[in-house]
């Protein structure tokens, strides 16, 4: 899935829909891998079929209608789409070249362009043509119509056991009889009774040097230095390890880490993506927000509250109240279609949005898939959905619906006088006329001198006039992407509830959905958590729009107090599993953000809500739970392979090893920069060059957006349809959608990458002019440079290999370079960026 934004039409329910969840139809198995593919097509295929395709390719009138089928075929199934009609199947599965149903959407034959009321967008098409291409999954395929639902029980006995949603309660910590397994903590009896059980061992502990460097990487993202590894090889205390905790868990470089953990997660970027990519210039505050509060180590409970209801929270001083609404950035920084005609759905497709992220953040559960039916696999029913959409639909998120929408931004001093903010306003203008001069300037030929001194007396001329202005205005107070209760004039002054809309379609209105949280989780008897104005002359119909009643508030505090109720089963098992999943590669559940049927079962669920229990217990303290994890035997194990382990449980889903892992596109990044001694320490602030809300180019060769500094990689721009290319080489995660868990790929252009990109070259010219500052011989520098890049000392072929690496390079550049200084420093460059380059260097045992 490449956008997270659904269509608000969905396929008509006798045509499509497999059967709903109900008490007699319990919902259909599907694949244990089928879930992302499910929801692509869930979110993105199914509605795409529906708007486009079923008027002519669905169900034929019966009784004789005048209407037949186009081309004699049905796209109500997979089954009908590879029978096909009179021209063939429209589908082969995996190639889509082959499928005429891809050929048709493309417009590339004569005679086979659909729909034929016009082509569809760009996006669309590469939606389905990535269906096909990974295979055309289609879940629940069925061609028959669904019964209608039976009268009973809203959930069945299976739904309502359920794991996922049962509170998580403090189990027995298991005894380990055999005294040869070590366990420092409760954490090691939980693993070792399940690997006791399927007649396993744990493997060894790992060495120090493996295990400061593992731990280091873990909590700050950084390499450690060899003063670090020596001092802990040197202590031999039983408080060793611990120290070493605690220092990296009071370093800032931990929140720096720990940050963009959840940046991930809550989809950050610094420009909006989609159709009108605009920059948000004042998103990193909410980035700097989530650094403090993970080195503040706040509680990860008021961390919920604030991001979802910061604004209606008390505080007790001016920076607490700017702290508690740039937290609310979180449903402001989410991708939107800015320049959707239909205001109403773009309204809709917002609050869906920032639904779906809180959804799959604090719970894990897929609540945007019940947008236009209930949810085909977990017990969601659309009017529940619709229950908690209208909270987002009464927050206003947007400054303005214009042709091009823009966002809403807040000060926490309130709104400035009507003549500074034009002042201001006139300040952004004349830059921007300073920028197009300059712009202007450099394009006159020298020889048309006339010219050029115009241009550059205009330039001054409005130079002078931005620093008298400048001079003039008060100091800005900051403004912060936010929210506030209210719609902003999309549901009147006010919030209100929501009517379901019948296949996700506002203009045909079910029932009313009162305020009620998911009822799989809250109950089926609950009272609505917003009280309502009765008042029956409100309620109107207004461009097809029928409004609901009028609420006294959007429910979004109410919302945040739920999800941080210690009672909540989802909220501490969904973050405890991200923090696993974090240190060992994977989580406890290997689906992060999906606790519900599609997603993985746990694989140890004693000790996941063992360790939820005590993350509640323990004040919601992230970095206690670090410590709790970090200090097990089960963290502290090498990773050394098996054979008969490896073919008894080969993913390791038991824990009778730790997982080898890849770094992270910025650790490697950040390595880099701090092994050739580069890596500027600057905290906070924007490194975003383009003005806010000002266009970003999709072109990395146009953009004026750098990725030259040297500072830590959090602080890069993410720019949403042009990812820093480096970012993309190694993973990065896809910023228009909530992704909790990054793909890993181990592919040659990586490798390629590291041998040829310039910023690699740069950093391995510095690290080698820093290895020959010391006085020594060559051996010496290759000793130097592995404890510094790899935390471990060379060994002597590791020195023979390197010192003949570097001879063999240096004779090989003779015929072209006569100076033997500047062959030597290019010769060790290329061995700097051989390490570089290694696995070792860019994995973490």
């Amino acid at each position: 899935m490449t956008a997270p934004l659904r269509r608000a039409a969905c396929v008509v329910a006798t045509l499509l829909l497999a059967p709903p969840f109900t008490a007699t139809a319990a919902p259909p198995a599907a694949p244990a891998n089928a879930s992302a593919d499910d929801e692509f097509f869930e979110k993105k295929i199914r509605p795409l079929l529906a708007d486009h395709c079923l008027k002519c390719h669905g169900t034929p009138p019966a009784n004789g209608g005048s209407k037949s089928l186009g081309g004699g075929f049905k796209v109500t199934s997979r089954a009908e789409l590879l029978k096909g009609g009179e021209t063939g199947p429209a589908l082969v599965p995996g190639e889509p070249d082959k499928s005429l149903l891809v050929k048709a959407v493309e417009y590339t034959e004569e005679g086979l362009k659909m729909p034929p009321k016009g082509k569809l967008s760009d996006q669309q098409i590469a939606d389905l043509t990535k269906w096909v291409k990974s295979g055309a999954a289609w879940p629940n395929d069925t061609a028959t119509t669904n019964p209608a639902a039976p009268a009973g029980p809203l959930f069945t006995p299976e739904q309502k056991a359920f794991w996922a949603f049962q509170p998580a309660k403090l189990p027995p910590v298991p005894e380990i009889q055999n005294p040869k397994y070590a366990s420092r903590n409760e954490i090691d009896r939980f693993i070792l009774t399940k690997l006791s059980a399927a007649k396993l061992s744990p493997a060894d502990p790992t060495d120090k040097r493996t295990l400061i460097r593992r731990v280091t990487f873990d909590l700050t993202g950084l390499p450690p230095t060899p003063e670090e590894v020596a001092a802990f090889l040197k202590d031999d205390s039983p408080e060793a390890f611990e120290k070493v905790i605690d220092r990296l868990l009071a370093a800032p470089t931990y929140g720096e880490r720990w940050a963009r953990h959840w940046l991930d997660v809550v989809r950050y970027a610094d420009s909006n993506g989609l159709d009108e990519n605009t920059s948000f210039g004042n998103a990193w505050r909410y980035r700097d927000y989530v650094i403090k509060s993970f080195n503040d180590d706040k509680p990860y409970d008021q961390f919920v509250k604030e991001q979802l209801a910061g604004d209606l929270l008390p505080a007790d001083s001016g920076a607490a109240r700017l702290e508690q609404l740039t937290a609310t950035g979180l449903l402001s920084i989410g991708p939107k279609v800015l320049a959707e005609p239909d205001k109403q759905k773009m309204l809709l497709d917002i609050a869906d949005e920032q639904l779906d992220t809180v959804g799959k953040a604090f719970m894990g559960l897929t609540l945007g898939c019940a947008r236009c039916h209930d949810h085909k696999f977990d017990p969601i029913p659309t009017r529940d959905y619709y229950s908690l959409l209208a909270v987002f639909t009464s927050t206003r998120t947007m400054q303005n619906l214009n042709t091009v929408a823009r966002a809403f931004e807040r000060s926490p001093d309130g709104p400035e006088k009507p003549e500074i903010r034009a002042d201001r306003q006139k300040l952004e203008q004349l830059r921007k006329d300073v920028r197009k001069l300059e712009v202007e300037y450099s394009k006159v030929p020298e020889t048309e001198k006339q010219k050029r001194i115009e241009v550059a007396a205009k330039a001054d001329e409005k130079r002078a006039e931005i620093k008298k202005l400048e001079a003039a205005l008060p100091p800005a107070s900051p403004v912060v992407l936010a929210v506030e209760e209210g719609s902003g004039g999309a549901y009147g002054t006010h919030g209100r509830n929501l009517y379901v809309q019948v296949r996700g379609t506002y203009s045909t209105p079910g029932a009313e959905a009162p305020a009620v949280f998911p009822r799989i989780i809250a109950g089926e008897e609950q009272k609505p958590f917003v009280e309502i104005k009765p008042n029956p002359a409100d309620k109107l119909e207004a461009n097809k729009i029928r409004y609901g009643a009028l609420r006294t508030s959007s429910g979004r505090l109410e919302l945040a107090n739920w999800l941080a109720d210690p009672a909540h089963p989802l909220t501490a098992r969904v973050m405890v599993n991200r923090v696993w999943q974090h240190h060992f590669g994977e989580g406890l559940v290997r689906s992060p953000d999906n606790f519900g049927r599609l997603g993985d079962r746990p694989t140890h669920p004693e000790l996941l809500d063992w360790l939820a229990v005590q993350f509640v217990k323990n004040g919601w303290s992230m970095k206690k739970l670090h410590k709790l994890i970090l200090l097990s035997a089960t963290y502290q194990m090498n990773s050394t392979h098996d054979e008969r382990a490896a073919l008894a449980d080969p993913e390791n889903r038991l824990l009778w090893r730790f997982n080898r892992q890849r770094l992270e596109a910025e650790a490697v990044r950040d390595s880099m920069l701090v092994v050739a001694g580069t890596l500027d320490h600057t905290a906070g602030g924007s490194l975003l060059s383009n003005g806010n809300f000002e266009y970003v180019t999709n072109d990395q060769s146009n953009t004026k957006t750098r990725y030259d500094s040297h500072r830590r990689s959090i602080y890069l721009p993410v720019i949403r349809n042009n990812v820093f290319d480096f970012f993309q080489a190694f993973d990065f995660v896809e910023p228009h959608v909530s992704n909790g868990k990054r793909a890993s790929t181990v592919i040659a252009s990586q490798a390629l990458y590291l041998m040829n990109n310039p910023f690699v070259t740069e950093q391995a010219k510095a690290f080698a002019a820093s290895l020959s500052k010391p006085e020594g011989n060559d051996a010496d520098r290759v000793k130097a440079a592995y404890l510094r890049a790899l935390a471990r000392p060379a060994t002597d072929e590791d020195v023979s290999r390197a010192v003949s690496f570097v001879q063999r390079f240096d004779a090989a550049l003779s015929t072209k370079e006569t100076d033997a200084a500047t062959r030597r420093t290019k010769a060790w460059a290329a061995w700097c960026q051989v390490l570089f380059a290694s696995s070792e260097f860019v994995y973490v045992n």
